[in-house]
């Protein structure tokens, strides 16, 4: 099941004529459109087999007729903020779209059967849609709001689909309640906790920050390390969550994140395969849209253990959408990631990989960053749609410049036999193509 909220194509108001309502359902493709008031509110859906029964039963084909006199008030809807799968228990046979509605009664998304994806904010996520390319800037700001920004703005610049922010409650997430690191936690673990006290932004000014997002049009997202900080984001109200590689273990996190009903991107580094599965096996018991992305957990990740073969195997598991989130260095790898199949792609972006902290020697320049999403698109567009092997323009046009034919290279008469001896192979292409030589040979000359 995949929830959509561009509703636009399915959309048709009170007192529109049913041409307006089959422009709809020929714009959509879907075979049916809904009927709302102006206020939104739902009232009933117009089908293609409406339409057919109202042309068997009706003397005159009026199609300047409103629609309302057509329309089946008799409709299946369910509520936006319905668990996935109480929304998935009302397809059946004849349905394979539900319009969702908000307490209100208005129409404000609409789910489908069986399409692997979902919406993030305006983007639709799919195998059919172009990659979704997350920035990350986690921590990378270094405690500056206005680095923040400006790193929201260069990711912006570079062509990214989303700027992703990590937030930390320290005082419940560590156990010594975040207090700088005592003797017992090992050299890497004090380091960690020592950047995070001096270089996190307090959750007013990551709000801020996402505030700035939604200004400049982009989409903000991010990683809520605990309870505490996913109950503020819930509070600010974002649209989808990433989930950190540390926590695809930590039942209790997502299942909280799975209750928001909101997409989920799950990073897989540090996890077994049946640490995966087992995390796909609770994310689909609780209804949860998600994603998966391939990781490794290594900065950097040497090239020899990305392993970007097993995207296949990951997709296998999930049955569901995959991704790559990397932390090698330069751009081969998520460009490759993309021609295997990954629909998200997530790299840590910088303006400074000389800058203390842990993720900015694997981060990539805002230069280097456009160029990533440059190669992207490209890869994307080179891919094309499969199916059959046809001849492009510029083929056919070289095809016959370039391309050889067949030709008889003596004086033939009409009526005339024709031997193998004759023939011979030439070029332009502008004739038959040389491997036809045994349907020409033996045949009568017509002129």
């Amino acid at each position: 099941m995949r929830i959509e909220k561009k509703i636009k194509d399915f959309l048709v108001f009170s007192g529109d004529s049913l041409l307006d309502a089959l422009k709809r359902i020929n714009d959509n493709q879907a075979r049916i459109a809904f009927v709302v008031e102006d206020s939104g509110v739902l009232l009933g859906a117009v089908s293609d087999g409406d339409v057919r029964r109202w042309i068997t039963r009706s003397p005159e084909l009026d199609f300047n007729l409103p629609v309302d006199q057509v329309m089946n008030r008799d409709f299946v809807a369910r509520l936006l903020t319905d668990p996935p799968a109480a929304i998935d228990e009302s397809f059946d046979h004849k349905r394979d779209i539900i319009p969702l509605i908000d307490n209100m009664g208005r129409f404000v998304a609409l789910a489908r059967r069986g399409v692997v994806g979902f919406q993030l904010g305006e983007r639709l996520i799919s195998d059919q849609s172009p990659a979704f390319i997350i920035a990350e800037v986690g921590n990378n700001h270094n405690g500056d709001i206005q680095l923040a920004k400006r790193l929201v703005d260069l990711a912006i610049e570079a062509g990214a689909d989303c700027v992703k922010f990590q937030m930390r409650d320290l005082s419940t997430l560590y156990s010594n309640q975040g207090k700088n690191a005592e003797a017992c936690y090992d050299l890497g673990s004090q380091y960690t906790l020592d950047l995070l006290n001096r270089f996190q932004l307090d959750n007013d000014a990551l709000c801020a920050v996402f505030d700035y997002c939604t200004a400049r049009g982009i989409l903000p997202l991010c990683t809520p390390w605990d309870l505490a900080s996913l109950r503020v984001l819930e509070d600010y109200g974002l649209q989808g969550y990433k989930v950190a590689s540390a926590d695809l273990t930590n039942n209790e996190l997502l299942t909280a994140l799975a209750a928001t009903g909101k997409p989920l991107i799950c990073s897989t580094g540090m996890s077994t395969e049946p640490e995966i599965k087992g995390a796909v096996s609770l994310l689909r018991r609780l209804g949860a849209p998600f994603a998966l992305l391939h990781c490794n957990s290594t900065y950097p990740t040497p090239f020899k253990d990305v392993n970007l073969s097993y995207l296949a195997c990951l997709k296998q598991i999930t049955g569901t959408l995959v991704g790559y989130s990397g932390h090698e260095r330069g751009i081969a790898v998520p460009v490759a990631a993309v021609a295997l199949g990954a629909r998200i792609i997530e790299k840590h972006l910088t303006v400074d990989r000389h800058m203390e902290g842990n993720d900015h020697k694997v981060s990539l320049l805002p230069e280097e960053f456009a160029d990533m999403v440059r190669q992207i698109r490209a890869v994307e567009e080179a891919m094309g749609q499969g199916g059959e092997r046809e001849l492009t323009q510029g083929e056919m046009i070289n095809r016959e410049n370039l391309a050889k034919s067949l030709v008889i290279d003596c004086d033939l008469s009409r009526g005339q036999l024709i031997r193998r001896d004759m023939i011979v192979v030439r070029s332009p292409g502008q004739g038959l193509q040389p491997n036809r030589l045994d349907e020409l040979v033996g045949k009568v000359a017509q002129n």
